[in-house]
């Protein structure tokens, strides 16, 4: 695991803001070098702490059916369904869960159409799929890409600050 000191913090903040900025732009922010920010961009990238990405909204280009999915496979099935579901398009989102379902995933579909036909007709044709629980996503709240790790100064607020109803 590689430790992320207040600088490399700095620079993933200063990119997720503004992911096109260029290495002597961060530097004057920052106040280190254009070397230093190269070296741990690229460091960045290297250990896969980072990714440069292009995100797209697809609420603009049509997609108005979004849904969350728990699934149950048959035992020993797993991994299968895992590889199977992971290969359709409209699917975005497929994690392995412990508890009720043994898989969760999101997917996103122009229609509601499409999703019925993906809940009727493609997933039984897996043959592996017992049970699923679909939750369709009326409105979006919040979604978003802009993660950070904690930094030292984050961890104070994290634990020191009130919240409502506590």
């Amino acid at each position: 695991m590689t430790d992320l000191d207040e600088i490399d913090h700095q620079i993933i903040n200063l990119l997720q803001s503004d992911s096109l900025a260029t290495n002597a732009e961060i530097s004057n922010m920052i106040g280190v070098s254009e070397a230093t920010v190269r070296r741990r961009r690229l460091r960045l990238q290297q250990e896969d702490i980072i990714r440069v990405i292009t995100s797209i909204n697809p609420f603009v280009l049509g997609y108005k059916a979004i849904f969350m999915m728990g699934i149950q496979v048959v035992p020993g099935k797993l991994k299968e369904a895992e590889r199977m579901l992971s290969t359709i398009p409209g699917v975005r989102f497929l994690g392995a869960t412990f508890g009720r379902y043994d898989l969760v995933l999101e997917a996103w579909f122009k229609s509601t159409e499409e999703m019925v036909e993906f809940v009727n007709e493609t997933l039984p044709g897996f043959g592996m799929i017992t049970r699923t629980e679909t939750f369709q996503i009326v409105r979006l709240s919040k979604y978003s890409y802009d993660w950070r790790p904690p930094s030292p100064a984050d961890n104070k607020v994290l634990f020191d600050t009130q919240y409502p109803g506590q």
